[in-house]
């Protein structure tokens, strides 16, 4: 195949996958191996990893490498960006995973020493896809990390940063931190978010706001009837707080 055709037709397998294609779609899209060969060659494709290729239409992307492990482990298989590998392509904490980590529903293995694959059946709603990559949700990240016991300190950042994500359901967090809660000293997950994560009382109180504002039409006049008072910020500030460390929801749906 000409070079040029060749090229044309990379460059339309890989225009969903940021310029990336494996072995296995250049074969789909007509070319053989002497044809990859002669265009890594020729400096028109870089091999990054085993059967994956990138394209010189390629633009910067800091989950490239990630990206292409992915690439490569699907091919056996459908895999999910999770933990330390998650948690990086959410921004949480400042970990570095020593390897590219990937959860499967059933048992696989790498002898690559930069690929790791866990075995977890995953539910939809813990997975969300991020720049083109299925990855498991801040919560599940979040809950995968603690039941590894991952380092105190390292998990103190992980929690500041999910508390302040846009849509993240803090109350789900305290329930996968529950049943671990007591392996970093702390009585329930509640407890914990309190002390790591100082941003964990303003999300709560925005979300519970926010379920006020929908569901309860009393709570609303409520919180307006508190703010009109002198002080009122503070005593529905204090409202909150108490509730929620009772572990009591200051809403109920009207009915």
């Amino acid at each position: 195949m000409r070079a040029v055709d060749a090229l044309e037709a990379l460059e339309l397998a890989g225009s969903t996958q940021r310029g990336l294609v494996t072995t296995a779609q250049a074969r789909e899209a007509g070319l053989s191996g002497v044809d990859l060969t002669r265009l890594a060659d020729a400096g028109k494709l870089l091999r990054v990893r085993h059967g994956v290729y990138v394209l010189p239409s390629a633009g910067s992307d800091r989950l490239q490498d990630l990206r292409a492990a992915w690439l490569a482990a699907s091919a056996n298989g459908e895999v999910v960006v999770s933990r330390a590998s998650a948690s990086a392509v959410h921004g949480l904490g400042d970990l570095v995973p020593a390897a590219h980590e990937f959860t499967a529903a059933v048992r696989r293995q790498s002898t690559l020493p930069d690929v790791r694959f866990h075995r977890a059946a995953l539910e939809d709603v813990d997975v969300t896809v991020v720049d083109g990559l299925p990855v498991t949700t801040v919560v599940r990240t979040v809950g995968d990390l603690v039941a590894s016991s991952l380092d105190s300190d390292q998990l103190a950042r992980v929690l500041s940063d999910a508390v302040e994500r846009p849509g993240v359901d803090v109350e789900a967090l305290v329930t996968v931190l529950t049943p671990y809660a007591a392996r970093y000293g702390f009585d329930s997950g509640r407890a914990m978010l309190a002390e790591v994560a100082p941003g964990y009382l303003a999300a709560t109180l925005r979300s519970v706001v926010d379920e006020a504002v929908m569901l309860s039409s009393q709570f609303r006049q409520q919180a307006l009837d508190l703010l009109e008072e002198p002080g009122g910020a503070n005593a529905l500030l204090a409202l909150f707080h108490d509730r929620l460390a009772r572990g009591d929801s200051p809403v109920r749906k009207d009915t």
